[in-house]
């Protein structure tokens, strides 16, 4: 099995996000005349440090620490300990819910997923984005918060069509130092939004604030037999970590802020079709209209549509701090967009509709107008991702009773 990462880099040769360099060519960058912003306009801050605990650490330096502690194991390692099974999808059951396009999917376990309404889908991204091929899947979660609030998880599945998947859930933390300067970790008790791998690396949407960073190299091993206990408990050698009752736990290695524009990070896809690959963030709006009513680094908003904003991509994570521009943004036309992936010059929009109607998958281009119905999805269809391997289009749907996650053909 192989896992793929990858990074932004905007101005920087040797940073994650790639940013405007001179001589980039992705298709359709060209801006409509109406477009009131500019790409430079969105741009990020790499953050390498924690926001909290004492002397907020880099995140390499406790992430160090920690490994020198507990075990560090890598994502295959975590599949051949997976815990849990799914179901494969027959396409004539609940043929009412099942996309029009259904090429082939899997249901969660029953006895613990299929149905918990404490925790719920938002994003999906497999080893294609990461490596250009592969068999795993990642499938990101967020807490609802009714109990103890867990914050995020990944689920990392084996997936192969015709066969049973396997997974297992891994709670992600955000690594520290703590008052006494013990490194230690913490949930994060945010939306998990639409996520990406991409070289080793896994982005995850974090609304306003940008993209948290993970890498998939680097989950560590703790106890996990305290389900209330998370992070170090007791003192010095006779300390040990916990996660909420989970075997293994991913530390965020760093963050892309938000510097720019505000911008509402719903989702994010990976476009393996553009020379360099290159990062897509889209924005949801209930209504069609993003309602900003505040300044966000001092400069108003005055974009009334949802956007999808590009940023290339090179590999790796750099230390190094700058500002990272995207190279084309462009306001898409269309209401309750839950996850864009581009292709060649298409754009792909899973859109939702409530809890009791199916979802669509649409098709636009910047220069065709509206986008256009390209076929029905299930109900709650959430992120998007595309397997150009097998000319598939991933997704995930959030509510329990058809909370599947599956492929349909895109172009048919």
């Amino acid at each position: 099995m192989a896992i793929s990462r990858r990074t932004l880099v905007t101005g920087l040769a040797t940073g994650p996000l790639a940013a405007a360099v001179a001589g980039i060519s992705l298709p359709g960058t060209a801006m409509a005349q109406a477009q009131a912003q500019t790409p430079r306009d969105y741009h990020f801050t790499r953050r390498i440090r924690t926001r909290r605990g004492s002397g907020r650490a880099p995140y390499r330096e406790s992430i160090a620490g920690l490994a020198g502690i507990l075990p560090k194991v890598s994502a295959d390692r975590v599949l051949a300990d997976a815990n849990r099974r799914g179901g494969l999808v027959e396409t004539g059951e609940g043929r009412a819910n099942i996309a029009e396009e259904y090429a082939y999917g899997f249901s969660w376990d029953v006895a613990h997923d299929q149905i918990d309404a404490s925790w719920r889908p938002q994003g999906i991204t497999t080893s294609y984005d990461d490596f250009g091929s592969g068999s795993t899947l990642f499938v990101s979660w967020y807490d609802l918060g009714g109990g103890q609030d867990h914050g995020m998880r990944v689920s990392i599945i084996s997936w192969g069509a015709g066969a049973q998947p396997r997974y297992r859930h891994v709670l992600l933390v955000e690594p520290y130092r703590d008052s006494a300067g013990r490194y230690t970790y913490g949930p994060i008790r945010k939306h998990a939004g639409g996520i990406a791998a991409y070289k080793g690396y896994l982005y995850v949407a974090d609304t306003f604030n940008g993209l948290r960073v993970f890498d998939l190299s680097t989950i560590l091993v703790a106890r996990d037999d305290r389900p209330r206990w998370v992070g170090l408990h007791g003192n010095g050698d006779a300390g040990d970590y916990y996660s909420y009752g989970y075997k293994y736990v991913l530390p965020q290695v760093g963050a892309y802020d938000n510097a720019g524009l505000r911008l509402r990070f719903s989702a994010v896809s990976v476009d393996r079709t553009t020379t360099p690959h290159s990062l897509l963030v889209s924005e949801y709006a209930e209504d069609g209209i993003m309602a900003y009513d505040d300044e966000f680094r001092g400069r108003p908003n005055r974009s009334r549509k949802p956007k999808v904003v590009r940023w290339p991509l090179v590999p790796g994570w750099s230390d190094r701090t700058g500002s990272l521009s995207a190279t084309e943004v462009h306001e898409v036309g269309q209401k309750q967009v839950q996850g864009a992936a581009s292709v060649a010059g298409t754009y792909y929009l899973s859109v939702s509709a409530g809890r009791t109607r199916r979802g669509r998958l649409m098709s636009w281009k910047p220069s065709a107008g509206a986008a256009r119905l390209q076929s029905r999805l299930s109900t709650g269809p959430e992120d998007l991702s595309y397997d150009g391997y097998d000319k598939v289009m991933w997704t995930v749907g959030e509510w329990e009773d058809f909370r599947y996650a599956y492929a349909v053909d895109p172009t048919a």
